[in-house]
């Protein structure tokens, strides 16, 4: 296994592929991500995603990447694989019952082999403010990591990578149903629920005003939660990305759009994670 480098390979150990069987047999398939965030005792880590993922799911299970744990000073690299096991009470909401986000507190699980995860922290650092976002252009890069219909790279335990760009403005809120959104132009599959979406740019970052600066730029600007569809008869629905693909009798059309709830309903969820860890 690779030590991970550039900013993308480090993206790629952020995520955690959610899988969980429902009361109906159904198996629910999702993405979540690693949020850090500063706690009473040092570093805090939750695992994020939506709560439609793992609704009806009485045991989530998510395979992260792992080293032994070693008293030297010597470099961690992702040598072995980890599987940790959920149970739905764990869970913790969003204190807005509208926001459809959820996390459960995730430090190092015990287990047999004493691995500690090898994972990558997002963190408040990497979600734009007011300032940043009226800076940005209507159409902006977008990278997105995840779970489409439950692929992944089973071997080595990587979600698959997707580009876009921004179907709204990023410093404006697209109100869906009163959840502070942002549009994407990015194709969204069952299991996709719950991706992080970023603006990203390798290389050089273009201005506004048609100005170029070298360099890398990494905003961490969503969660990907729900998209439009087209039904038969033409009508438009909004409905939250699947967990699992079974057929249906309704005929609805993916519109490559995906709706992505705005960054900054994270640090409520943090606040939500903290209280509960000090009861």
């Amino acid at each position: 296994m690779f030590e991970p480098v550039s900013i993308t390979e480090k993206l790629m150990f952020a995520t955690a592929r959610i899988v969980g069987q429902k009361a109906n047999g159904s198996v629910s398939t999702g993405t979540g991500f690693f949020f850090g965030f500063p706690g009473p005792k040092g570093h805090g880590r939750m695992l994020v995603t939506n709560k439609h993922v793992v609704e009806g799911v009485a045991n989530a299970q998510i395979i992260v990447h792992g080293f032994p744990h070693q008293g030297s000073s010597m470099r961690p690299k992702p040598t072995h694989k980890l599987t940790v096991n959920i149970p739905a009470n764990f869970w913790v909401p969003h204190p807005n019952p509208k926001i459809d986000l959820c996390a459960v507190p995730f430090g190092d699980p015990p287990n047999p082999e004493n691995l500690i995860p090898f994972v990558t922290d997002l963190n408040a650092d990497l979600i734009p403010g007011p300032e940043l976002l009226t800076s940005l252009s209507a159409v902006e890069d977008v990278l997105m990591f995840g779970y489409p219909n439950g692929l992944w790279d089973a071997v080595n335990n990587f979600p698959l990578a997707r580009r876009g760009i921004t179907a709204s403005h990023p410093a404006l809120d697209f109100q869906v149903d009163g959840v502070p959104t942002t549009a994407l132009d990015i194709a969204a599959f069952p299991g996709s629920s719950g991706s992080p979406v970023f603006i990203y740019n390798g290389g050089s970052v273009p201005g506004k005003d048609g100005s170029l600066q070298i360099g890398s730029r990494l905003l961490f600007i969503g969660v990907l939660y729900s998209g439009p569809v087209i039904r038969a008869d033409g009508q438009i629905v909004i409905r939250n990305i699947p967990t699992n693909a079974v057929p249906v009798a309704e005929i609805s059309l993916m519109m490559n759009l995906g709706y992505a709830i705005k960054s900054r309903e994270i640090s409520a969820l943090v606040d939500a994670v903290k209280a509960v860890a000090k009861d």
